[in-house]
């Protein structure tokens, strides 16, 4: 490969930064001047987004109609629509920076929890008695817009109570907080969902002085209800259920040039009838909310009989009551796919904003106010148990749906229709367990404080340099302070690198004394790294006797190391200093891990691909030492040096050579 600097074909332009070239780097080949045209879009199609999404598309049309190869300065105009977007899927900066690896283990997940066939169908509703029980979808949507999608993300279903914080979002954003909540409370009920009790709040702001009555929250029935009533109370019925339909359009970017579809979302006519012939408990509500006086919507006032000569009397239903009924029957009844709600979902997590669109659909304070009212009281009468384990606010529905909101991360919606005896969806609610027992996203966790469970926004192999890199760069330089604080957050202090070169090894390679009599005192137990070795023999190799004595207080018995070579012959190249250390680690675990999507997502942030640790490792060492032959032809496409030599004046042959990887060392000794 030709040095970047060779380039003929304006990669040199005055006008492109050393951003635009780093992306550009990170997908060339063997020809520093083109790129291809399907490496572009699989490495978009692969952090996540996807194809349609309204953002990317014209890069897309420009892409297919591109050709094969695309040259630097085509680059720049191809993405100049999108170049923020672009950037930060190919700088592995997204939302889900390890999206190939986060989506790998929600399929794991779907595969277990699919064995589930506990729970029954929702009987009291006839259609949806009738759908097949089997159906399991689930749908995730970051608030960068990436899309994971698995099994019947596609089937249509009824939102039934999955409606309710929306409803409260558009009562809230028409309203205003103290408004709504003169008619509905903030608490959670202890009740069942559709439980006619209403809870004495205050005293009436009126002459009278009376006490007033209003639903607990609006997340159960009788709330929803009144948050219904109060949705442009005014209007008539056909305006309203147009208004709602519109914004839940809008919450899930459903038309890419922002024109309204009078037909979505879908509305099963059949849902909302059996709503209406069942819905007995749902009408005392309505009328019990009336007599509180509460309720919005025309009220009218029966006219007496002139002529009533006979002993019978005309049956009255009040408009009022039937008109926000009918609204809310009808909400319930509107029908999305599982990825429909995750986006509205996500638009939640995103401040409001549609992660597809990036429209503002509600206000940052409506979101506010309705996250923690979701959290207390979205899964019915078990939302406290919910919250303890998953802690995140979530809504489930009886058609089968459960979405859940991570703030400032993404929305999730799961879709299977059995139920448990609360009403929730019982694969739903295990496969929202199994996600917070992976991930570190419970409201309450603290970001790298569990080694068990990984934080989806740091990519795998920054997550690894993260547990290593800190306490190992303090004990090379004899930073006493930052492991004095390590040690205080107990971090392990004894976790080794990609070489399993912990701080004890570099405290002693170092000579840092005070650092390895502090590691001792905190009971950090010598370990081997990979050749074999332990921090005696670095303190010995260079010649630190003090340390030497030190450490033979700990009467361990230590193997021979392996890793010095003798009589070094050929060149030895430089490594690349590079300020940040972290990147560096996080580039060396990549290699080891044979990650080459996040090698080039780190090329396009631009690091160094010779860049060296504490022990003039590179990457080139490690994606020898572990036999990746993809990522060992990667960087040599990158200009990796050859013959480049650790602390040992080991080379990568020596490396492939010494752990017996045939493949990587025929390949190697060719170049040779």
């Amino acid at each position: 490969m030709q040095n970047i600097g060779e380039s003929t074909n304006d990669f040199n332009s005055k006008h492109a930064s050393k951003r635009e070239k780093d992306l550009f780097y990170s997908l060339c080949e063997k020809n520093p001047n083109l790129i291809k045209t399907k490496d572009l879009k699989n490495a978009l199609l692969k952090s996540g987004l996807k194809s349609n999404d309204n953002r990317l598309y014209d890069l897309f049309q420009k892409l297919d109609s591109s050709g094969d190869e695309i040259y630097f300065k085509d680059f720049i105009k191809i993405i100049s629509s999108s170049e923020l977007l672009v950037e930060k899927a190919l700088r592995g900066e997204l939302a889900l920076p390890d999206f190939s690896d986060f989506s790998k283990n929600i399929d794991k997940m779907f595969k277990e929890v699919i064995k589930n066939k506990s729970g029954e169908l929702a009987s009291y509703i006839p259609p949806l008695a009738k759908v097949d029980p089997d159906q399991f979808g689930i749908s995730i949507v970051t608030v960068d817009g990436q899309v994971y999608q698995k099994g019947d993300f596609d089937v249509d279903f009824s939102l039934q109570s999955m409606c309710k914080p929306f409803n409260y979002c558009f009562a809230l954003e028409k309203l205003g907080l103290e408004l709504v909540h003169k008619h509905v409370g903030q608490e959670p009920s202890g009740r069942q969902f559709n439980d006619l009790t209403l809870l004495t709040r205050s005293l009436k702001l009126n002459s009278e002085k009376k006490l007033t009555s209003i639903p607990f929250n609006p997340m159960i029935n009788a709330g929803a209800i009144m948050t219904a009533g109060l949705i442009n109370s005014n209007d008539v019925y056909e305006n309203r259920l147009s208004f709602v339909k519109e914004q839940y359009g809008k919450l899930i970017g459903w038309s890419a040039k922002g024109k309204f579809d009078a037909k979505f979302p879908r509305f099963n006519k059949d849902v909302a009838r059996e709503e209406n012939f069942t819905g007995h408990n749902n009408l005392a509500i309505g009328y019990l909310l009336m007599a509180t006086g509460n309720l919005p919507g025309k009220k009218t006032k029966l006219k007496k009989e002139k002529d009533n000569k006979k002993d019978e009397f005309d049956f009255y239903i009040e408009p009022a009551v039937t008109e926000a009924l009918k609204l809310y029957f009808s909400i319930c009844s509107l029908e999305m796919t599982s990825t429909e709600i995750a986006t509205a979902a996500a638009t939640l997590a995103n401040n409001g904003v549609c992660p597809i669109t990036q429209n503002r659909i509600l206000n940052q304070k409506t979101v506010r106010d309705c996250l923690p009212v979701l959290q207390s009281s979205g899964m019915y009468d078990a939302s406290g148990a919910f919250f303890q384990e998953v802690g995140l606010p979530a809504k489930s529905g009886v058609g089968g749906g459960v979405f859940l909101v991570i703030p400032q991360l993404m929305g999730i919606c799961i879709f299977s229709p059995r139920l448990d005896k609360q009403g929730n969806s019982v694969r739903g609610i295990e496969m929202a367990k199994q996600i917070t027992s992976k991930y570190l996203v419970h409201m309450f966790d603290g970001a790298m404080t569990n080694a068990d469970r990984i934080d989806p926004r740091i990519p795998i192999s920054r997550w690894r340099a993260n547990s290593c890199g800190e306490a190992i760069w303090a004990a090379s330089n004899g930073d006493i302070r930052t492991l004095e604080r390590l040690a205080s957050e107990q971090k392990d202090l004894s976790v080794g690198n990609s070489d399993m070169r912990t701080p004890l090894h570099l405290a002693a390679a170092e000579g840092q004394l005070e650092v390895v009599q502090f590691l001792i005192k905190q009971g950090v137990t010598p370990v081997a790294d990979r050749w074999g070795g332990y921090g005696y023999f670095d303190a010995k190799n260079n010649n630190h006797k003090k340390i030497l004595k030190e450490l033979d207080r700990l009467n361990i018995k230590f193997l021979q190391p392996i890793h010095l070579v003798e009589d070094p012959d050929g060149k030895t190249d430089e490594v690349a200093n590079y300020d940040d250390e972290l990147m560096v680690s996080e580039l060396l675990f990549a290699a080891a891990g044979n990650d080459i999507t996040r090698i080039r997502q780190l090329i396009a942030k631009g690091v160094p691909v010779h860049a060296g640790n504490f022990d003039s490792r590179t990457a080139l060492h490690l994606a020898a030492a572990e036999g990746n032959l993809e990522t060992v032809k990667l960087l040599i496409n990158y200009n990796h040096p050859l013959n480049v030599r650790d602390r040992w004046k080991s080379t990568p042959l020596d490396e492939a050579k010494r752990e017996n990887r045939l493949q990587v060392y025929n390949f190697l000794k060719k170049l040779l």
